[in-house]
């Protein structure tokens, strides 16, 4: 069986667009038909080559789709399901499974970059292996899946909508609600307004935040994240950032603040923001050896520090729950899509992101 795939090989180059051949499916493999797949800053960090990725690799990790196929030890999902595929892949019966951590899953790999869970791979060309990113590789128009990675999508939900919930949802709204669990009343700061900051700040609003301090440097993702709960803004090129937390705090600072890009000067800012018995949580995933300094005396009287990989989140516990704040009206997801585009714009869908033009373009790639 053959397949249409978006494969990066080199830092920058366009990516190219290719026929590959579909081998190698496990018993426990999930083949999905993929109709839609947003475009996450994870992405966009591969093809910046800002890590030593496994190449060529198909890119993409938000889909959702249609399931064709299922190995004989597959459960959950039958031919014909629509499913949002999650990044992470869980057995299910490991202590952390147990604990409510699918992300740190100790039998499956929570975040492969590109080989299967079974040292395997299910793509390739002219013999050539082809390599799919976080084992998803959504922008095709099939992925193969380890099948706790795919989670059923109500039926009056759309799949175009639906994808985003494979990462930049549960990400962003998990980190306020998994991993900081926000306190009525609190005061937080998010550092970046994109796909994955509006959903902190929706995350703070839904545990009852009471002022909520949205960071960027554009504007209108700041106006964008006002409708999304944000109760003040702050242009960070106005000015110093954490002076103004700390002015509008009556220097007490923040509760908690929410770093969502991943670099080592705004690690620091979301550190210096909090006040003491503050948390500052990690979201953004900044490149391997970023530095980040921090005063162990600060630690001691009572400032704490986080990581939120994933935003801690359990895809068959949280994906339904999200879906059902969607439906109720209490969670924006339409709101986070700027654009539709066809697999073929793919490379210019990528530069946009990059630029800050857009939050989330969604490729549109096959019906439903």
């Amino acid at each position: 069986m053959k397949t249409r795939a978006a494969v990066y090989r080199e830092p920058n180059a366009p990516l190219d667009i290719v026929e590959l051949d579909i081998c190698n499916l496990a018993p426990q493999d999930v083949l999905v038909r993929i109709t839609h797949s947003g475009i996450c800053h994870s992405d966009l960090h591969v093809y910046h080559g800002n890590r030593d990725w496994e190449t060529p690799m198909i890119l993409g990790h938000e889909g959702a789709g249609v399931v064709e196929h299922v190995g004989e030890g597959v459960t959950g999902v039958k031919p014909g399901d629509r499913v949002v595929l999650s990044l992470v892949a869980s057995c299910g019966r490991c202590r952390s499974c147990a604990a409510g951590f699918a992300n740190r899953c100790q039998v499956l790999p929570a975040f492969p970059i590109g080989t299967y869970y079974d040292g395997g791979h299910r793509f390739e060309r002219n013999g050539e292996v082809h390599h799919s990113f976080c084992t998803v590789g959504s922008f095709a128009e099939h992925a193969v899946v380890h099948f706790s990675k795919a989670v059923a999508v109500p039926d009056d939900v759309g799949l175009d909508v639906a994808c985003l919930v494979g990462c930049g949802v549960p990400t962003g709204v998990g980190s306020a609600v998994n991993t900081a669990k926000v306190r009525r009343g609190s005061t937080c700061v998010v550092y970046g307004c994109g796909g994955v900051g509006l959903n902190v700040i929706q995350g703070c609003r839904l545990m009852g935040a009471a002022e909520i301090v949205a960071v960027d440097l554009l504007a209108d993702k700041l106006a964008l994240a006002e409708r999304f709960g944000a109760t003040h803004t702050l242009n960070a090129s106005d000015g110093d950032p954490v002076a103004a937390v700390m002015e509008m705090t009556g220097g007490r600072g923040a509760d908690f603040a929410f770093e969502v890009i991943g670099t080592g000067a705004t690690y620091m800012n979301a550190w210096n923001s909090i006040g003491m018995g503050g948390l500052a949580v990690m979201v953004g995933g900044p490149p391997a050896g970023t530095p980040f300094h921090i005063d162990a005396n600060e630690i001691y009287f009572g400032k704490a520090l986080t990581g939120s990989m994933y935003g801690n989140s359990s895809p068959a516990r949280d994906f339904p729950w999200i879906f059902d704040l969607y439906r109720s009206g209490e969670l924006l997801l339409d709101e986070l899509i700027t654009q539709h585009r066809p697999l073929d714009d793919v490379t210019a869908a990528l530069d946009e992101l990059d630029t800050g033009g857009v939050v989330r373009t969604v490729l549109d790639i096959g019906q439903e």
